[in-house]
């Protein structure tokens, strides 16, 4: 064991702190901050190139993202791994292998092989990324690259509506006509509009909540929502904000909030069991904007072949195919890799939320980061809007929303390995402090050491005291 004056411990306890060590590796820790900064920016950049030469944009976006996490992960390859880490590795391998073998399956099994590979290359993004964002200069650098980006997304959409529609206040009908002409153009704005609100919760979990970011996030989430085209942003969070303020209220030691949440908590599962259950099939595809069709038919296909599936893309063979496939990240799993590939998929999506869910109910007196909730908020906003819409941790797109989930990923796992290794510390501190306090205590040989001998045994033996 180390003295408690070595540089090992002195390093150690730097960590836990969440100091920076000095030493000649300033040099890579100012690349690694340099190199966060690239990829939020690339995400936003990509939006910005894509309508005028969409082929260079695709061409080069892939590429720049795995060019910069291999950099990040090879600047940090010295840091040790965490079991947040290997978990997140096991995880994915688990999710690759599965598909990698339902893919041989498939329909079409040139098509899935290679929609499974770029999947493969997708989840070496928050395995490489991971790592790097325990650095808290990184960590800040890259959670404003990401504000910076929602910014320019949230810009771009304004942009967009007021060269398309004018200085005029935005209603449904023209925002959901504007919507379509632009997809006729090839712009997925729900990609767009999902990446500005998504962009900011993850940047809020790596930054400290400051009058002017809250601000900055009811901005962005007004132009993600109203100018859009679409009802979706602005429901799930909503309904992301709900799910949470019913979750603390149930974990809550006061008995009336436990009540009150336990309240809500039913009369929402009550509500939307009763609109299912009295609602025509029109009513239901109006209120979805057409995705009950489309999740009937993911249904009828996973009852067709309800083990492993037709395989990907899938539902580009069926006659209502419209981009964004059955809008449901669920049911996609189940038409496309049956019960065994979404038994894989759901597996990530389970280590998703216990992850958020620990870091935001771990015990006080281990947190070295006070932003649990946001990765909560972001994990429920994430699954929540995978019953609407198909980017995300299981989808085909491969574009900068289905990367920005995986970037979450690896911003949560990082989190969780930082307080590991804030755990880690004051565990070894400990263990010096009562070494340290051992070696200050007289052998018995000396004097003061025996006297403190028969202290300590007179006070075992209460009869030598009456003696």
């Amino acid at each position: 064991m180390h003295p408690p004056d070595c540089p090992e411990h002195k390093r150690v306890a730097r960590a836990g702190a969440g100091a920076e060590p000095t030493s000649c590796a300033a040099k890579p820790m100012l690349l690694s901050q340099l190199f966060a900064c690239v990829l939020p920016l690339c995400l936003a950049m990509y939006w910005l190139v894509f309508p005028s030469t969409q082929d260079l944009a695709t061409l080069c976006f892939r590429p720049t993202i795995l060019a910069t996490c291999v950099t990040i992960s090879l600047l940090w390859y010295r840091l040790t791994v965490t079991c947040a880490e290997k978990n997140l590795a096991g995880v994915l391998a688990l999710l690759c292998t599965v598909l990698l073998a339902l893919s041989l399956t498939a329909v079409d099994p040139p098509r899935a092989f290679r929609e499974w590979l770029k999947l493969f290359i997708i989840c070496t993004v928050p395995v490489l990324l991971c790592r790097g964002l325990r650095h808290v200069r990184t960590a800040e650098m890259f959670g404003c690259a990401l504000i910076v980006a929602s910014v320019l997304d949230g810009t771009l959409i304004l942009v967009t509506y007021v060269k398309y529609q004018g200085l005029v206040l935005p209603t449904y009908t023209a925002t959901r006509a504007f919507k379509g002409a632009l997809l006729k153009e090839g712009v997925p704005f729900n990609a767009i509009a999902f990446e500005c609100a998504f962009a900011y919760i993850s940047a809020m979990c790596l930054l400290r909540g400051t009058k002017l970011l809250w601000s900055l996030g009811l901005v962005l989430l007004a132009i993600s929502s109203s100018l859009s085209g679409s009802r979706t942003p602005l429901a799930v969070f909503g309904v992301s904000g709900f799910v949470l303020i019913v979750v603390n209220s149930l974990r809550s030691r006061r008995l009336m909030v436990g009540v009150a949440g336990l309240i809500l908590a039913a009369a929402m599962l009550v509500g939307v069991t009763v609109t299912i259950a009295t609602s025509t099939v029109e009513e239901m595809s109006q209120v979805t904007e057409g995705r009950w069709d489309l999740w009937s038919v993911a249904l009828q296909k996973f009852s067709e072949r309800p083990v492993v599936g037709y395989g990907y893309l899938s539902s580009e063979d069926d006659i209502s195919y419209i981009p964004g496939g059955y809008h449901n990240e669920y049911l996609t799993g189940l038409a496309e890799q049956g019960i065994v590939g979404f038994a894989a998929v759901m597996t990530l999506f389970w280590f998703l939320l216990r992850c958020g869910w620990t870091l935001a109910f771990r015990p006080s007196f281990t947190c070295s980061w006070e932003n649990g909730q946001w990765a909560l908020l972001g994990c429920i906003f994430l699954l929540l809007r995978a019953v609407v819409e198909l980017p995300g941790l299981f989808g085909s797109a491969q574009g900068p929303a289905d990367f920005l989930a995986y970037i979450f990923l690896a911003i949560i796992v990082s989190r969780l390995s930082r307080e590991e290794d804030h755990i880690s510390a004051m565990r070894y501190s400990g263990r010096y402090t009562a070494l340290s306090y051992a070696r200050t205590i007289p052998s018995e040989s000396s004097p003061v050491g025996l006297g403190l001998s028969k202290v300590v045994e007179n006070n075992r033996n209460p009869r030598s005291r009456e003696l």
